[in-house]
């Protein structure tokens, strides 16, 4: 806007605002303080009052929230990868009044429509006893030394960690569990990658239907993880992706990955058995590090480059596809169901066995005699699964099951000798060729020096 010098009279017309687009345009906005508008408006510009043509710069404020709240016409009407409206406005919580408020008054006030479909409103950040951070108080935590310290993808999951629907802690105790964290994802990923090392996906790999059950179920576990990670991004809820991966990824290494360590290092390298559990671990790798690539940007990269190159459909890990897990759905659902049995009496086995150790009953799990006493249902899914199966699957070396009314749990020493080779209690070989080691491990013995 002008003012008239003689009348005081405001001077605003089309004309006006097109030189003075002009010269915003030519010369950026700091024009408007250095130049004076006679070297710019039309000529023929006068006050429509008085007719005067000595004309001042208007200084008065402008709405405070204007310029931003129409944002949405210099952005998404300019930039060809976007459109009206915004699929999503992200701000603070003090928005609602301000550039969220803004935004709408004037979208609906020019085209009718709000410019945006969605707003996303967080909280602020706030020091590890919830106080406004600030400098004098010396509890200001910067992301650089964070950075510095520990890695960007530290405080990528610290963010990803964090429900932003309220304000959001931060201290160097909360960065150090999100470290801690950060370390158990990562390290999962070395296990995997670790024993994938021999795997071709193209010829090693086991269908579905072949694969023994704790495979399979591992699978459906895995098409779990996929489904409710997926339908937490798709609503934008970043923290339950972080808690759906940081749970998946202990029960994954505290079970599965645990009873799969006696396959992986003492069945023979192509044996079926070891290949299934490859598979599975080839399938869960590839899984993890697409659904953690918009989190842990930098760690998924890394994977990716160390990945079975069979596995990689894109040079980068933030090009490739979202992923999916191959299901046999009316199965996946029944054993879900059933090894919600089984890992109940896992947890109950797994506690007496720890009781056993301190009193020094047993020292290794794998030196345990384990009996069981369950209700008949129990027992009767337990014992379909067979007492070798159940006794790999909670690590010990032998289990019987008595039908009771209480899930009761004894330890015992079992009978047999330790293998070397693989630390299970079983009866040793008296073979010539490979003495004092169990039959399982004479046969791969057997296997390896043929090769």
């Amino acid at each position: 806007m002008f003012e008239c010098a003689k009348c005081g009279e405001t001077v605003a017309t089309p004309e006006t605002f097109s030189a003075v687009e002009n010269l915003f345009a030519t010369e950026g906005a700091d024009a408007w303080f250095t130049k004076e508008p006679s070297e710019y408006l039309p000529a023929e510009t006068a006050c429509g009052r008085c007719g005067g043509t000595d004309l001042k710069t208007e200084t008065d404020i402008l709405d405070v929230w204007f310029e931003s709240g129409v944002s949405h016409t210099s952005v998404l009407e300019t930039r060809p990868e976007l459109s009206r409206p915004a699929a999503l406005y992200l701000e603070g919580s003090d928005q609602h009044r301000g550039w969220f408020q803004s935004s709408l008054l004037t979208g609906v006030g020019a085209y009718g429509v709000a410019p945006f479909d969605r707003v996303l409103t967080h909280g602020f950040i706030v020091d590890g006893d919830g106080r406004k951070m600030s400098k004098s108080v010396g509890n200001v935590v910067s992301p650089i030394d964070v950075v510095a310290k520990s890695g960007a993808d530290i405080v990528r999951l610290w963010v990803a960690a964090a429900d932003y629907g309220q304000d959001v802690s931060v201290s160097d105790e909360i960065l150090d569990r999100t470290s801690e964290a950060y370390r158990r994802i990562r390290n999962t990923f070395r296990f995997l990658l670790s024993n994938l090392g021999d795997f071709d996906p193209a010829t090693d790999s086991v269908a579905l239907a072949e694969m023994p059950e704790i495979d399979r179920w591992a699978m459906a576990e895995l098409d779990d993880l996929v489904a409710r990670v997926t339908t937490a991004y798709d609503e934008w809820r970043f923290h339950v992706v972080y808690r759906s991966v940081y749970d998946y990824v202990g029960e994954l290494s505290s079970v599965y990955l645990d009873v799969l360590k006696d396959r992986l290092y003492a069945e023979a390298p192509t044996s079926s058995s070891r290949r299934s559990a490859q598979t599975v671990l080839a399938q869960i790798v590839a899984v993890l590090v697409r659904i953690l690539a918009p989190i842990l940007t930098f760690t998924s990269e890394e994977v990716w480059d160390f990945m079975p190159a069979a596995l990689r459909d894109a040079d980068s890990v933030q090009l490739t596809s979202w992923p999916s897990v191959e299901q046999a759905t009316p199965e996946a659902v029944a054993l879900r169901a059933e090894y919600v049995v089984v890992l109940e009496v896992r947890e109950a086995v797994t506690k007496a066995l720890e009781e056993a150790r301190g009193t020094k009953v047993i020292g290794k799990s794998q030196e345990a005699s384990v009996e069981i006493v369950a209700p008949a249902d129990m027992v009767a899914l337990l014992t379909a699964r067979g007492p070798v199966q159940m006794a790999e699957f909670f690590i010990v070396a032998d289990v019987r099951f008595v039908v009771g009314e209480n899930v009761i749990v004894t330890i015992g020493q079992a009978e047999g000798t330790k293998c070397p080779r693989c630390w299970n209690l079983r009866e040793l070989e008296t073979d010539e060729r490979f003495p004092q080691v169990c039959a399982r491990c004479a046969d791969v013995l057997g296997e390896l020096r043929a090769e």
